[in-house]
């Protein structure tokens, strides 16, 4: 197990409670096993503009989820993040000991 970064840029015409639901069902792709000790952590920056247009959109909304997570199960979840459409991009980090 090792701790990542993952920030996600969301889009905005999303309403509150589907982005949300957006973001808990990330939160437990990142964390299968439901358990309250490894669950991640998650930092809603908010809506912010963004430094280009990213397909059409002038604005994201921007949150950063700190997890501990199999390194082996990463490939998948980044390929997750790269076919929903609601995501408009996504960074994966490892975090340095």
């Amino acid at each position: 197990m090792r701790e990542y970064e993952v920030t996600l840029v969301l889009k905005t015409d999303l309403d509150d409670d589907a982005r949300n639901a957006l973001i808990e069902q990330i939160a437990g792709r990142l964390n299968p096993s439901g358990e309250e000790a490894t669950a991640p952590k998650i930092n809603h920056w908010g809506q912010r503009a963004l430094a280009y247009p990213i397909q059409n959109e002038r604005d994201g909304y921007y949150v950063l989820y700190e997890a501990t997570v199999d390194p082996e199960r990463i490939n998948g979840i980044e390929r997750d993040l790269l076919y929903d459409e609601s995501v408009l991009r996504h960074l994966v980090v490892r975090k340095e000991n």
